[in-house]
């Protein structure tokens, strides 16, 4: 036993990753890279097909209501010539009535008195009490 002997520092050596463990690497990061682009591809063209489709879509409602548009302005041009179409006479009435203007109303003063109860004030009018 060695009881003053001083320690001794281990010994560090690094030792990074061999040759082919960088060259997989390598060749997983480009094959990453080359599916990445792959689908990136894929997508591009997929997206760029669903647009010409609408495109296209759109392109053929657009010449249907075109269409549409054309047939009603000219069913709306002949209804209006139709409509245009009528003439008219003035033609004088045989046995023609006319009118007088209403005369003013006759306001006649009117001879009725209420009493205060309500009762005409004339011969035997009122209570008859006891009869």
């Amino acid at each position: 036993m060695c009881i003053f002997s001083q320690p001794s520092a281990p010994q560090v050596v690094y030792q990074g990753p061999s040759r082919a463990d960088i060259e997989a690497n390598q060749r997983a990061l480009d094959d990453y890279r080359k599916s990445m682009s792959d689908q990136q591809t894929q997508f591009t063209a997929a997206l760029q097909k669903q647009i010409d489709d609408a495109n296209t879509q759109a392109e053929k409602q657009r010449l249907e209501l075109e269409q549409q548009r054309t047939a009603a302005t000219a069913e709306m041009a002949a209804q209006q010539q139709g409509a245009y179409a009528a003439t008219v006479q003035t033609v004088q009435a045989d046995n023609a009535v006319t009118t007088t203007p209403p005369k003013p109303k006759d306001k006649s003063k009117s001879t009725l008195k209420i009493a205060p109860g309500a009762t005409a004030m004339t011969e035997g009018t009122g209570l008859n009490i006891g009869v």
